[in-house]
């Protein structure tokens, strides 16, 4: 079957598609950003693929580039096309959905609200894109989220006949699959995705370390993300100032962490750190709340990496991560969870385990059984 994937911002959840259907007898064109093919390119399992890549040409606008996709969906007789993120230009994108009636078309959705609730501030570009917005999700008959959590809440919200399915934003790999560290001397934690306030509660992270400090429990804490923007450089002045006086707490200067690089930091880890603001403000002025109506990639690297996590109590999550986590109203429960886990290490091996075992309904194989349409029966 010959399949087009169009990610432009995501590289990690678009990853994920291409080795779900990179089948026998499948023919895949990606179109791309410069930035993740460059990612791509450092991950083995793909950059050896013979894939047709289409990646956006410097100073190219993204409606060439998607008129540039529409061209290629035509000449190369694509019958599947996945666009896994889309956060600009929706009026073309619906034109591209509307130009192409024989195609089969899914669109991925990590912020459902923003879609259906609309907020105007006076300017016509904010007007354009939720006109946009609208008629997208009109002429898009099938949806997917990448959290399990978000399909009910989604299909509440759209017509009767429209579909939505809950493909992960990643897989776990058994064979590449790497423990955490025996020692939990120190109990090392990652903070993954981009360092951004809007996302992630840094308060926490910062007060995590103080009451460690205090009960002196022995952690590190990394940072694994760029700064984004300006929330990001506010950040910044904070980690330094801490960093002068303590040597716990890592971070990255890159606006990507290489992936080879983000991986050895995960395989390092003993927990994942996921302080999610659970209500936040990300696009047009359209509050969402983590773990229903938007996407937290958090889950994703809790099921790739299979590590135990800590997360806020009022995150909504799967049945995946509920059995795996300590869940915190405040941070400062964390430390005295922590330290049972350090002089019992039976313990953390058991839910190090639970992990694992979670982990493993989340393989390739797994993932294409609970979707025979897309990656069985298209390619039988």
């Amino acid at each position: 079957m010959r399949i087009g994937i169009f990610e432009t911002d995501h590289f990690e959840v678009s990853h994920t598609l291409i080795r779900l259907f990179q089948l026998p007898g499948n023919q895949l064109t990606i179109f791309t950003e410069p930035f993740s093919w460059h990612q791509f390119r450092q991950m083995p399992d793909i950059a050896h693929q013979e894939h047709r890549w289409m990646i956006k040409k410097e100073g190219q606008s993204k409606a060439s580039f998607i008129f540039q996709l529409y061209r290629e969906v035509k000449q190369q007789k694509i019958e599947l096309l996945y666009l896994g993120t889309v956060t600009d230009n929706f009026i073309f994108y619906a034109w591209l959905v509307k130009a192409l009636p024989h195609v089969r078309i899914l669109l991925t959705i990590h912020d459902i609200n923003s879609y259906f609730h609309y907020q105007e501030n006076g300017s016509l570009r904010r007007r354009l894109r939720n006109i946009g917005k609208r008629r997208l999700v009109k002429v898009v008959e099938e949806f997917s989220v990448i959290n399990s959590t978000m399909v009910d809440y989604l299909q509440s919200l759209l017509p009767a006949g429209k579909s939505v399915r809950h493909i992960p934003g990643s897989f776990f790999d058994e064979e590449n699959y790497v423990p955490p560290p025996a020692s939990l001397e120190p109990i090392q934690l990652v903070v993954p995705g981009s360092v951004d306030s809007r996302r992630r509660d840094y308060n926490a992270v910062f007060g995590l370390l103080d009451s460690c400090r205090e009960q002196q429990l022995d952690i590190v804490v990394t940072l694994l993300g760029g700064f984004y923007q300006e929330p990001g450089m506010r950040l910044m002045k904070r980690v330094l100032e801490y960093a002068a006086q303590y040597p716990n707490l890592r971070w990255f200067e890159e606006t990507v962490v290489p992936q080879p690089v983000f991986d050895e930091v995960m395989q390092a880890a003993h927990f994942v750190l996921a302080p999610s603001v659970i209500s936040t403000v990300i696009s047009d002025g359209v509050r969402e709340e983590y773990g229903v109506s938007m996407s937290s990639g958090n889950i994703s690297d809790i099921v790739r990496y299979a590590r135990p996590a800590i997360i806020p109590a009022a995150l909504v999550t799967g049945p995946e991560i509920s059995h795996i986590a300590i869940r915190y109203q405040s941070v400062k429960e964390i430390p005295e969870q922590l330290k049972l886990l350090r002089d019992h290490p039976d313990t953390y091996l058991a839910i190090q385990q639970r992990a694992l075992a979670g982990s493993g309904a989340f393989t390739l194989d797994a993932i294409r059984r609970q979707h025979p349409d897309l990656f069985t029966e298209v390619n039988s």
